[in-house]
């Protein structure tokens, strides 16, 4: 019913993406790991989260352990600053990402794995870092240095395809396999037809029967993700112009006949119609747009938009498009 590690560690992959149900328990098995491989093997845990105010939540008063604490009866396990404590030694150290580059001049020689809870994170909460796969990467490299045998174990609950993590490596989940391997990345979508059923069977469960939060609390399905207005371009549509945003250039492809403007990853370099929105993506042959009145066709964009004349090659495109929209719609 609940989740385990073994699975996606089979695959013997550095870096690892794991995405299941709200309390698939993933989080209260990478806690037991980090306490039986130290145990067994004297081999530490380094323990992320994206900002310091989420750890010391995480560790205040010493709960980091409680879920775990009644299967370890005989042992003293304690939260001492930002490192957990197991018989006095050092097991887990808890790290901040926002402030991990700090950390370039320490040696962790016991760390063997890495576990960075809530990767993923919901809309109107707390933001991504800047570059923050980037930053991520230092961090797993300031650990690893020249060593192999570093896994990185990435949790989250099943929020939206569309993360800083996934476009970096461009990653789409096979939505009807459990695991999707590219490279030395391994993901996997995680869902126990016994943790299902016994979760709709909850009052809970009941409660959100029928809604899209249930879909995603106990189904699993991707709470900020639809299908509405996704679609292939038109093979009459028609090049319109390029925009970039977080590093990709997204096309704009007008079919006339059906007054349809479709958004895909392909586009036209040789184009004068290329632009971008930030200071960031900015550079030679790339206009950079500051407002709606800047362009003709980026109104054309808007007014589709509004209109529902857009259609996009797949969720991912659609919502990076739903946030850079953002800039000329409020």
């Amino acid at each position: 019913m609940w989740w385990s590690r073994q699975g996606i560690l089979s695959h013997n992959r550095i870096m690892n993406m794991v995405l299941s149900n709200r309390g698939g328990g993933k989080t209260f098995d990478c806690t037991r790991w980090s306490i039986d491989d130290f145990k067994r093997k004297k081999m530490q845990c380094v323990w992320v989260r994206r900002y310091q105010t989420e750890i010391d939540e995480m560790l205040q008063n010493g709960k980091f352990f409680d879920a775990v604490r009644e299967y370890y009866p005989d042992d003293e396990l304690k939260i001492e600053g930002n490192t957990g404590m197991i018989n006095g030694e050092v097991a887990i150290y808890f790290i901040a990402l926002s402030t991990s580059r700090q950390l370039k001049s320490n040696n962790y020689p016991f760390v063997n794995k890495i576990i960075f809870d809530e990767f993923i994170i919901d809309k109107g909460r707390i933001t991504y870092l800047k570059n923050e796969v980037e930053v991520f990467l230092d961090l797993y490299e300031t650990i690893a240095r020249t060593r192999d045998n570093v896994r990185a174990v990435l949790l989250a609950n099943s929020v939206t395809i569309v993360n800083p993590y996934f476009l970096f490596w461009n990653i789409k989940p096979d939505m009807n396999k459990r695991f999707t391997v590219r490279g030395q990345v391994c993901v996997e979508l995680f869902t126990d037809a016994d943790f299902v059923a016994m979760k709709k069977q909850s009052r809970f469960g009941q409660l959100v029967a029928g809604t899209r939060y249930g879909d995603y609390a106990i189904e699993n399905k991707w709470l900020l993700d639809n299908a509405t207005f996704i679609e292939p371009k038109s093979p009459k549509a028609e090049f319109m112009l390029g925009m970039k945003y977080a590093g990709i250039i997204y096309g704009f492809w007008v079919d006339y006949d059906q007054g349809l403007i479709y958004v895909n990853r392909q586009y036209d370099p040789s184009s004068y119609s290329l632009y971008c929105l930030t200071k960031d993506d900015h550079e030679a042959n790339l206009l950079l747009i500051k407002s709606i009145a800047d362009s003709k066709r980026v109104q054309r964009i808007v007014f589709a938009f509004r209109n529902g004349l857009l259609r996009f090659e797949d969720m991912q495109v659609k919502n990076q498009f739903y946030e850079f929209i953002g800039f000329f719609v409020r």
